[in-house]
């Protein structure tokens, strides 16, 4: 699949799939008052306008930040030898070596950086959600089994747990990179 063709897809499912889940949460919820929402539960934003607002600029962000690390690429990997993985995950996050636990409370001082780590991570987490939420709302308008079931909870679960195991599988694919170029750096 060529780079084009990537992004188009990415983009077009990332776009449809919000498009559906925010038309299906207006259905259900006009007032807002069944959302489930972190910045609705949690930040208290009362207004749909207000809400798509963010959620377009979160959004776009998201899709340039993919653009960027697609066709711009930055080498995120360390030069030096010597990383364990966990050295190594937060290196690619910060650019700097740092422990694993610093990406949780760190934030990368360079946008640069920052804007291609979110374009691959963020990307690939927007997919995902798009995926799990738009399963949801099958099953929530077609499934009576599923209503007896279904929780924000259940949701949010599987959303942070899908995206902390799609980091941690791109992280490992880079950390085998890293490793094998400093192997064949080594032989030459």
């Amino acid at each position: 699949m060529t780079k084009n063709q990537k992004f188009i897809i990415t983009i077009t499912w990332v776009l449809l799939s919000r498009i559906y889940d925010a038309y299906c949460t207006y259905m259900l919820t006009p007032d807002l008052s069944k959302e489930a929402n972190p910045l609705v539960s949690f930040g208290g934003i009362s207004s749909w306008t207000t809400l798509i607002v963010i959620l377009s600029l979160l959004t776009i962000y998201t899709l340039y930040a993919y653009y960027v690390s697609l066709y711009k690429p930055m080498n995120l990997i360390p030069k030096e030898e010597g990383y364990s993985f966990g050295d190594f995950v937060a290196f690619v996050y910060l650019g700097q070596k740092d422990s694993w636990t610093s990406v949780l409370y760190k934030f990368p001082r360079s946008f640069k950086r920052a804007t291609h780590y979110f374009g691959h991570v963020l990307s690939k987490g927007l997919v995902f959600a798009g995926v799990v939420s738009s399963i949801m709302w099958l099953l929530i308008n077609n499934t009576e089994f599923y209503k007896s079931i279904h929780s924000a909870a259940l949701i949010y679960a599987i959303l942070i747990c899908g995206t902390l195991i799609i980091v941690y599988r791109w992280n490992k694919k880079l950390y085998k990179q890293y490793l094998v170029g400093n192997r064949n750096n080594s032989n030459n």
